[in-house]
């Protein structure tokens, strides 16, 4: 397997290679390959969600999708600013994105977010409580007869 530019031989990872190829192609940006012999753009593999493949050519996804961001199949940025061909972006008040996240997550009961771009939601404050998918503790205040440890 090697493969020599001057005699040829098998599609190297990374690329494809159509009939009558005299130069392998790169598989494009938020795709990847690691095997030989591609022949189409589309035996590329499209970059899994959770996970970001920034350039031409790899052989692997590039990482992670960060924290505070959400990647969709085929995201070619760590942190996508949220337009549609960028596949991904911050992640939205009352949800949560850890390293990887392929979609947002709600926040939990009993946590919220008011910001964009969070990894974690809050815990709710002493007084009040919150219900799952929460922008904001102080709408829910305790009701009578209950009480909310923080």
């Amino acid at each position: 397997g090697a493969t020599n530019a001057s005699t040829g031989g098998p599609c190297p990872p990374g690329h494809f290679c159509p009939a009558g190829t005299s130069i392998p192609q790169q598989c494009p940006m938020g795709t990847y390959s690691d095997r030989l012999y591609n022949w189409q753009d589309s035996s590329c593999t499209v970059c899994p969600s959770g996970y970001y493949c920034s350039s031409a050519g790899l052989t692997a996804p590039s990482g992670p999708c960060l924290a505070g961001y959400y990647c969709l199949s085929g995201a070619s940025s760590p942190s996508p600013p949220g337009e549609l061909h960028w596949k991904g972006g911050p992640c939205p008040v009352s949800h949560f994105c850890p390293e990887g996240t392929s979609f947002p997550l709600p926040c939990l009961a009993g946590t919220y977010n008011n910001l964009t771009r969070q990894a974690a939601c809050f815990p709710c404050a002493a007084g009040y409580y919150c219900p799952e998918n929460t922008t904001s503790y102080s709408t829910n205040p305790c009701p009578a007869g209950f009480y909310c440890p923080k």
